[in-house]
């Protein structure tokens, strides 16, 4: 028995505390300390204050709605404990999960619900045409269709414009933070007016808050769309 416990038990024990200290300790005390002391601004989650009040990151997108901000792409999340859409929820990152082929993508991932006569209508539904007692509830994703209609509208397009493929799809995650340059370029005219600025100067301002590609190599340039709303608020 001792042989046992001396040849087998006693190593164990020493190993996993050896292993619990070097791995749960050890290392992430010398990671944080490095992150802190060379990157503190990405290490504290790229957190951006104004004035000292916490207005966002980098890292997570808004739901941007007035007219005087630029705004982000579609995000397709949802609220974690009741299933609801909730854009930009941060608990609760999901996608669309439609592929180039499927209809909804287009449409929206709506579904049509038929109710009994005299029963209360679902909240955010609306009658569809030609369907007695029938409604169409928005889905997490109003589809590309309804996103790029609504793109035009607020920033007075032509009906039949284009409008660049991030702007009325969401991404993988649904927080996606930032927008292409042609996104942001066709924002200048409608937050220059709201805010009563030039537009050129708008245009620079966005212009000089541009983000390279990853490495020189990787992705596309964009613009941070938290970043360049904080900038406007800061113009005098």
């Amino acid at each position: 028995m001792k042989t046992f416990l001396t040849k087998y038990v006693r190593p164990a024990v020493v190993l996993t505390v050896l292993l619990t200290v070097l791995t749960g300790i050890i290392y992430p005390g010398v990671i944080t300390a490095v992150a802190q002391l060379i990157f503190p601004y990405q290490a504290n989650g790229s957190l951006h204050y104004v004035n000292g009040k916490l207005v966002g990151s980098d890292l997570i997108g808004q739901q941007w709605t007035s007219l005087k901000y630029f705004h982000g792409r579609p995000s397709a999340t949802t609220n974690a404990s009741t299933s609801a859409p909730q854009p930009y929820a941060a608990d609760n990152s999901v996608a669309s999960n439609l592929g180039p082929t499927n209809a909804q993508l287009i449409n929206g991932n709506g579904t049509e619900v038929a109710t009994a006569k005299g029963t209360p209508v679902p909240s955010g539904a609306t009658p569809v045409a030609g369907k007695p007692n029938t409604y169409y509830i928005p889905g997490t994703y109003l589809g590309v269709k309804n996103y790029a209609e609504q793109f035009r509208q607020e920033n007075g397009l032509a009906p039949n414009a284009a409008v660049p493929a991030d702007m009325v799809t969401a991404s993988g995650s649904g927080l996606d933070p930032d927008i292409s340059i042609e996104g942001a370029l066709l924002q200048v005219s409608r937050v220059a007016r709201a805010r009563n600025l030039n537009q050129n100067a708008v245009r620079q301002l966005v212009m000089n808050r541009i983000q390279g590609r990853f490495l020189g190599i990787f992705g596309e340039p964009f613009v941070n769309v938290l970043d360049v709303n904080v900038a406007l608020d800061s113009q005098k």
